[in-house]
């Protein structure tokens, strides 16, 4: 009998040890993970209207490169290029500079209306967040 009592006393403080000090600070650093993402300064949602600019990136330097290869420099408009967003969209282009070797594109928008703008930069090496108006 006086076994079975160690037995049960040594199970509850391994069970008390085990919640306190094994998977609470998992649970703490979860928690803090989950705040981050949904309630902190970066937001799903955001990140999510980026892509509009991504794919504009995208298709822009495509046309760029397609433009370049039969007129043998970079296109210094979007005219040129046969480049319309949707309407409506969140993101404006426009080319900054061109010449026979490089351009660069500006797209920016104000995904969550504050002062903030989301601004992206392409060339022909690709294309980068600037100012990123999700964490700002």
């Amino acid at each position: 009998m006086k076994n079975v009592i160690i037995i049960i006393v040594i199970i509850l403080i391994g069970y008390i040890i085990y919640v306190n000090f094994i998977a609470a600070p998992e649970k703490k650093a979860a928690k803090k993970v989950e705040k981050r993402v949904f309630e902190g300064p970066y937001s799903q949602a955001k990140a999510a209207k980026q892509t509009e600019a991504k794919q504009y990136a995208q298709m822009l330097m495509n046309k760029q490169e397609e433009y370049f290869a039969v007129n043998g420099h970079y296109a210094s408009n979007l005219k040129d290029l046969n480049f319309v967003p949707r309407i409506g969209q969140r993101y404006k282009a426009k080319v900054t500079s061109a010449d026979e070797n490089n351009f660069t594109i500006e797209i920016r928008g104000n995904i969550d209306n504050d002062a903030t703008e989301d601004i992206w930069e392409v060339d022909k090496d690709g294309f980068r967040n600037v100012v990123d108006d999700v964490t700002r």
